[in-house]
């Protein structure tokens, strides 16, 4: 008889707290899709520990050293400002870690993302705007995040 009245306080508690369960584990999944879309996770196959050549993710494309770059002449005119080289560029492209905040996924002439990290030569925190195309990658423009420039003949 004590086991019956065990599990029929057993049941009461679940059918209290069951719907404040339920809606704790809807919150911890919307914080981690949101931290994973805000985020600046991206797809870093490293990360996850991708060491076949057969699993591709979206940003290989920036990994790749035989990639072929297009600076466009704003990007150009931004880098000389700037006194950044067409090195440093390729180096924050090729790491590839993108800030989805700043990108634009859905531009009506295809995706452009934001690379973002420090140069090796004199750390200058740099985003690059990249637009990957067929058969190059678009350099669209290049700033400096730490340092206001003054660029007046950039348009």
């Amino acid at each position: 008889m004590g086991w019956i009245l065990y599990a029929s306080f057993y049941k009461r508690m679940i059918k209290k707290w069951a719907p404040y369960l339920l809606l704790l584990a809807l919150l911890v999944v919307a914080l981690i899709v949101k931290y994973n879309r805000d985020g600046e996770i991206g797809l870093d196959a490293e990360a996850f520990g991708y060491q076949d050549k057969q699993v591709r993710t979206d940003l290989d494309v920036f990994r790749d050293p035989e990639a072929k770059y297009f600076f466009t002449q704003h990007a150009r005119c931004r880098m000389k400002c700037r006194s950044i080289t067409q090195k440093e560029v390729k180096e924050i492209v090729r790491k590839a870690k993108v800030n989805y905040k700043k990108s634009d996924l859905q531009a009506s002439r295809g995706p452009k993302y934001a690379m973002e990290g420090y140069t090796s030569r004199d750390k200058q925190h740099l985003r690059v705007i990249v637009a990957p195309k067929q058969k190059h990658l678009s350099i669209v423009t290049v700033i400096d995040l730490d340092k206001e420039w003054e660029c007046s003949d950039c348009k």
